[in-house]
């Protein structure tokens, strides 16, 4: 019985280390995407930050920057082929950081699909609005199938390239 109390609390250790190692991945993922979005994407510099936050529509302000740098990372196809391509570098290198960080392929598909949802959410929540329904995400989702694809694929494929190449098992 005392075998087995204790595999179970190192199974439960193992657990508990590898969702953290994916919690990391994804937090870290989704702060390099939004940093580089906002300094790349939104061309802002740091006092243009500060007048924004110094404002008094610090809001709306917020609403509007964040509606236009999460259209660009869940459209970054349609972005480049009128040529703006800092959406996908953006969501390249933070695949890539949140692969060396993961270190697994399988926690990098989790990472990946949750990022693209909140990218998703959050770009539907600051154009359409909080009270959206269930309708309405599903037929924005397919009118844009192709992009939301090439987000997920910028973020997998350069997190499988960063995951194999700090892997710990061979």
């Amino acid at each position: 019985m005392d075998i087995t109390i204790k595999s179970y609390l190192r199974f439960c250790e193992e657990v508990q280390k590898k969702m953290f190692r994916t919690i990391i991945a994804l937090l870290v993922c989704l702060v390099t995407a939004i940093v580089i979005g906002i300094f790349q994407i939104l061309a802002l510099d740091v006092t243009t930050i500060g007048n924004i936050v110094q404002d008094p529509n610090v809001v709306d302000l917020a609403k509007y920057q964040g509606a236009l740098l999460f259209g660009e990372l869940i459209f970054p196809y349609t972005f480049a082929l009128n040529g703006v391509y800092a959406p996908i570098a953006a969501l390249g290198v933070a695949g890539f950081i949140a692969g060396l960080l993961s270190k697994s392929g399988v926690r990098m598909l989790f990472v990946s699909i949750i990022a693209l949802a909140l990218f998703f959410v959050g770009y539907a929540a600051l154009t359409v609005g909080a009270a959206f329904t269930q309708a309405e995400l599903t037929a924005l989702a397919s009118n844009m199938v192709i992009d939301l694809g090439v987000s997920f694929a910028l973020l997998f494929i350069p997190g499988i390239i960063g995951a194999s190449l700090t892997a710990e098992e061979y």
